[in-house]
C-alpha cells in the first residue's frame, strides 16, 4: 500500500510523511488486501494563527464498493493523522462486514420446506 500524500497549505517534510504511511499500515493492517488506493489529504485551515485547526481526510478505495472516506481535526498534523487512521481502520473493517453479510443475504439457498 502506497499512499498519496496531499499536502495543502502545510509544509510536510520527509519524516512526517514517513510517519503517516508507517501509522496507515499500523491502522490498515488487516484489511491492507482488500484496499485499492489511499489517498491522505492535510491541510490547515487557519495558517499560522493555530488552534485546533490541522485536518486530515483519509480516502480509501476497495474494488467495487463506493469510497470509505473519513477525517479528523486535530491541534497538531501527527494527532490527526492518528486519529483519522484510527478511524478510518474502523470504518473499512465496518464497510467490508456490511459488504460481506449483504453478499451473503442475497445469494441465501432458499430453505425446503
Amino acid at each position: 500500500m502506497k499512499p498519496t500524500i496531499v499536502a495543502n497549505g502545510v509544509r510536510l517534510p520527509q519524516v512526517m510523511r514517513d510517519h503517516v504511511v508507517r501509522r496507515l499500515r499500523f491502522a490498515l493492517d488487516r484489511t491492507q488486501r482488500s484496499i485499492n488506493a489511499v489517498i491522505v489529504r492535510i491541510t490547515d485551515q487557519n495558517g499560522p494563527k493555530g488552534g485546533i485547526d490541522k485536518q486530515c481526510q483519509i480516502q480509501l478505495r476497495i474494488p467495487g464498493l463506493p469510497p470509505v472516506v473519513v477525517s479528523g481535526k486535530a491541534g497538531s498534523i501527527l494527532e490527526a493523522v492518528d486519529v483519522t487512521a484510527h478511524r478510518a481502520a474502523q470504518a473499512i473493517a465496518r464497510h467490508i462486514e456490511r459488504s460481506r453479510r449483504v453478499r451473503h443475504a442475497r445469494f441465501r439457498a432458499p430453505e425446503l420446506a
